[in-house]
Order: C-alpha cells, then structure tokens, then sequence
C-alpha cells in the first residue's frame, strides 16, 4: 500500500509538471540543427500551405490517421495570450507547454493551442517556419486537428497528448533532434502526462 502511494504521487507530480496544456518547455528550444543560423524575430511567419501539405501528408502516412484536406486555420498571439486562452476553455483545446525558466522549474507555459470549436492552432508571435523545433510545434497542434476534423473518442482528455508528443517527436528525428533535447520532455513524462487517472 505504502509503495502504491509513493507511485501515484510521483504520477502526480510528473502531471502537474506536464499540466493540461501539453508540449512544450518554455527554456527555449536548443537550436544545434541545421536552423541554428535563423534568428528570432518580432514578426511571425505564417505557415506555408506547402509546409501545411506536407505535415498533413505525413501525419496520415506515419501514423493511424485519415486523410484529412481542410487545413486549420492559423492565427499568432502572445504566450500570456495563450495562457489566458487555456485557462478559459481546457476542454475545446489542446496545446503545447513549456518549462518556465523562473524560480519554480515546474511551471508550465503554453506556446501553442488548438481549439476544437475553431478549427484553429494558435501560435507564438516569434513562430518561424524554418526552425525544425518551430516545425513540430505545429505537427503537435496539426495533430489535434486531424483527430478533431477526423471526431476521433479518447477516453479522457489527456489521452489525445500522445500521439501529438510522439508524432512531434518523429518529425524532430528527421533533423537529428528530440522533444528531450531540443524541449527537454522525456517520454517518461509523456506516458504519464497522456495517461487517463481514474
């Protein structure tokens, strides 16, 4: 019984790390890719349709995904906008945190959203296409639009987070990249983020 009590809370405590808006750490991501050389900007660049094509088109070839043809729609915002988003609807949307580099490591801030009703994935105003890092934040949110657009059921809310974390995971493996080390997200972390606690 005491061993049981220990494992769910150190389940517990992973979640709350995790919190209910997933994905990505706000220490920003380590750029040792072949994007390294782009700099951040104040002006965001929007998602090609081309870039969009291709998300879509893998997404449906590597995982069990349909075919989806309507794209989201994409809109920028600030982090806080985002957080402030997040708390208002957790159940229509789903999102991508990061690690906060503040005084309390565990803190999570959002840096992407999908919202269910909307069709929509809300991005960071520094969002650029052509970091890789950048790149599987939107497979992460394109992910929760096809299982959306596909009204896909999951047992519980969380569940949706794992295939959009392992998805953003492969699409980072293409560059020689991980969510450990570009987002410092273990798979540990995820499994137990993406589990449904009863």
């Amino acid at each position: 019984m005491f061993k049981r009590t220990i494992f769910v809370a150190v389940i517990a405590s992973s979640m709350a790390a995790a919190s209910l808006a997933y994905c990505h750490n706000d220490v920003e991501p380590n750029e040792t890719a072949a994007g390294s050389a782009i700099q951040r900007q104040s002006e965001p660049t929007r998602p090609t349709e081309d870039l969009l094509d291709k998300i879509s088109s893998w997404l449906s070839s590597n995982f069990d995904l349909p075919v989806i043809k309507e794209h989201p729609a994409i809109m920028f915002t600030t982090k806080t906008e985002l957080a402030t988003m997040r708390e208002k609807d957790r159940v229509s949307s789903q999102g991508f945190t990061q690690v906060e580099t503040s005084n309390e490591p565990t803190q999570r801030r959002v840096v992407a959203l999908y919202d269910n009703k909307l069709r929509t994935i809300f991005l960071t105003d520094d969002w650029l296409e052509q970091l890789p890092a950048d790149q599987s934040i939107l497979v992460h949110e394109m992910v929760h639009h096809f299982q959306n657009a596909a009204e896909l059921k999951f047992e519980c809310p969380m569940q949706r987070e794992k295939l959009a974390y392992l998805a953003q995971d492969k699409w980072l493996s293409r560059f020689g990249m991980s969510l450990e080390k570009e987002f410092e997200l273990d798979m540990f972390t995820i499994l137990i983020s993406s589990a449904c606690m009863y």
